[in-house]
């Protein structure tokens, strides 16, 4: 990854001080952050004067820190940067990475540092030790202002797929004690939208948070695992898939983490837009991660034809469809015909825990091969604890059978287990030349800025729910660009072909509906974001709307600039996205039609042809219409509820 412009200013410092306060603002000026050190230390955050964050506490337990409160004697240091990040894929060719930084310097090798962006507020603790560090316990409070609506992602337990709803609420709707995943989401009463997750997450849990007392959110961290065992899920899948299992924590240690002594910890990391679109241009989770340290050239992000979600349903074939040699092949014509990079071949290719026991009906070798013929490269879908069982050997296999990438799955935690594994896993993959898609897991940390070869991450309620819920919802659709999407890419997996209402909906394994349009589908290949996107359902069925099989043939995955045009939590959403010398718009609604006013102010002078996809006359229909604009161009748009549209202009 390239830097230019690089330019760091230190400011000045401070004497050695107890009981102080320091201001810090984000170089625009807009973002005002205050760290008190009194009787513990705070933060608390304004935007333009509005509290967003009112003062909250920092702590953590250590086996080294004396302090946990972070109190007692500490140099400041203020200094300022000014650079240009140029991510090897991603929703924009490059990104102004400015921030001012604050460093509280304690005795005895340990740090706390606090950054102002425009796009948000950091944390981190830092340690230069010579021993290892077990961490007991970390305590960061987020004091949320009255009259906040919080989207809370709730959970159960720590075993989770990290995969729900995020229903709208006032802080005393929700239950004390209540535990929710990273990222959350809340608007301010002036209407802020703010963020919470983190970055850079290496020797660490994950972050979680809960409802701890008042207005207060809390972070909270699985322990480090003592005992793990296989245990058949208690969710989604048990009568069609008898054999999975996960690896459930039985016994825990008594610290969330342990780690070398020369240690950054995670990224505390406070989003924040003054307006909902604005979110779906904040690039601060990226910001916050390590640049990458290998050659990534080599990554190629694409699109996807999946198998799984439509059951391997193929019509009007002269062959028998499901997990064989002749349905590969034909996915493989199929993506070579249209230009689509990659097949995937998910669950039943071999069984669960061992590799070399491929399914019968399946000449891996020869499929691979076939769609070496062709151009057309391979994912395969596999488990990470079968992985883990023979780690490099596994990944050596893969390697051999020149497969691209794998699609690894049911992690199901975060504790640092687990995260240490997906590190390792992203490293190693590195080294062997493949990518990975990782599923059943967290949220992204900016690992894909370490790490570009991981070129999607799920951590999402997707379109596979239509399968056996009825969580999928318009409005779910509608509220995940601006907090999960957010963070980083999203394989939602769009693509649905076959559409009900809302009312008419039921779940089918064998034949999944979703309950928006085709129109809005389309419209997700260009507002949701990810390295590698999926076509969810069969290959039959695009051949069957020339419209849709010409867009998603065309659409691009990764782009070169990003403009949030417009867009309501869960209700609706317009982002301009260009890649070469095109631009694509996406719009989406949810329960509620919305008149979209597009001002193509952003183009250059030149003309421009226009071709607009938007919904028919009935769900599953699109229509298609093309004129001559330019940059003075001012378009209105009716889109229907849960629907959507796409403009393309070149």
């Amino acid at each position: 990854m390239r830097r230019i412009s690089i330019l760091t200013v230190l400011v000045f410092v401070t004497k050695l001080m107890f009981g102080q306060s320091y201001t810090l603002k984000s170089p625009n000026g807009v973002l005002v952050a205050n760290v008190d050190l009194k009787d513990r230390l705070t933060y608390s955050l304004s935007v333009n004067g509005s509290v967003i964050v009112e003062p909250s506490a920092i702590a953590m337990s250590t086996s080294v820190f004396t302090d946990k409160n972070f109190l007692g004697k500490h140099t400041a240091l203020f200094d300022s940067t000014s650079r240009t990040v140029m991510p090897f894929w991603g929703t924009t060719a490059s990104i102004d990475d400015n921030f001012n930084q604050l460093t509280l310097k304690y005795p005895d090798g340990l740090s706390l540092e606090f950054r102002c962006y425009n796009q948000g507020f950091a944390w981190r603790v830092v340690t230069t030790l010579e021993k290892d560090v077990i961490v007991y316990n970390e305590s960061s409070e987020f004091n949320i202002p009255d009259g906040a609506t919080i989207y809370f992602p709730q959970v159960s337990a720590f075993l989770t797929p990290f995969e729900v709803n995020y229903l709208p609420q006032k802080m005393h709707e929700i239950e004390t004690g209540a535990l929710g995943l990273t990222p959350l989401m809340y608007k301010a009463p002036q209407g802020q939208l703010v963020v919470l997750s983190e970055a850079n997450l290496f020797e660490y849990p994950g972050m979680f948070i809960k409802k701890t007392k008042g207005k207060t959110l809390t972070s909270v961290f699985p322990q480090y695992p003592k005992k793990e065992k296989q245990e058949l899920p208690g969710r989604l899948h048990l009568v069609k898939w008898p054999q999975i299992s996960r690896m459930v924590v039985k016994k825990t240690e008594n610290y969330i983490a342990k780690s070398n002594g020369n240690h950054t910890y995670p990224w505390r990391a406070i989003m924040v837009s003054q307006n909902d679109a604005e979110i779906l241009e904040n690039n601060l989770v990226y910001l916050l991660a390590d640049e990458p340290k290998m050659d990534f050239s080599w990554v190629e992000p694409g699109k996807v034809i999946w198998d799984w979600y439509h059951n391997w349903n193929l019509q009007g074939v002269d062959f028998k469809p499901g997990i064989n040699t002749q349905t590969y092949k034909h996915m493989i014509d199929f993506a070579a015909k249209n230009g689509i990079e990659y097949i995937n071949i998910d669950d039943g290719w071999t069984k669960l825990w061992n590799f070399n026991k491929v399914n019968p009906n399946l000449n891996l070798e020869e499929v691979i091969a076939y769609a070496k013929s062709k151009g057309v490269k391979v994912f395969i879908w596999a488990m990470w604890n079968t992985i883990d069982k023979d780690f490099t050997a596994n990944l050596d296999m893969f390697s051999k059978m020149e497969v691209s990438g794998l699609k690894v799955d049911f992690f199901d935690r975060a504790d640092q287990r687990i995260v240490d594994f997906v590190n390792k896993l992203a490293e190693e993959c590195a080294k062997r030349n493949l990518l990975l898609n990782l599923h059943g897991t967290y949220k992204p940390t900016g690992i894909n800025r370490t790490f570009p070869n991981i070129v999607n991450i799920e951590g999402v309620l997707g379109l596979e729910y239509n399968k056996f819920s009825d969580k999928c919802t318009p409005t779910h659709n509608l509220t995940i660009p601006f907090v999960r999407n957010a963070v980083g890419p999203m394989d939602y997996t769009p693509g649905s072909m076959r559409h009900v209402t809302p009312e008419n909906f039921k779940k089918s394994w064998e034949n999944p509906h979703s309950m928006t349009t085709r129109a809005q589908q389309m419209a997700m290949y260009v507002v949701y974001h990810g390295g590698v996107q999926m076509l969810a359902d069969s290959p039959t069925l695009y051949q069957k709307d020339s419209i849709a099989l010409n867009f998603l043939s065309d659409v691009p995955v990764t782009w070169h600039k990003t403009i949030a045009l417009e867009g309501k939590v869960d209700e609706n959403v317009a982002v301009a996205r260009k890649h070469g010398n095109k631009w694509y718009i996406g719009c989406m609604t949810a329960t509620s039609g919305h008149d979209f006013y597009i001002n193509l102010n952003f183009l250059d002078d030149r003309e421009y042809k226009m071709t607009v996809i938007s919904e028919g006359n009935s769900d599953d229909e699109l229509v298609l219409n093309s004129m001559v604009t330019g940059k003075n161009g001012i378009h209105s748009f009716k889109v229907k509820p849960r629907s959507g549209l796409v403009i393309i202009l070149e």
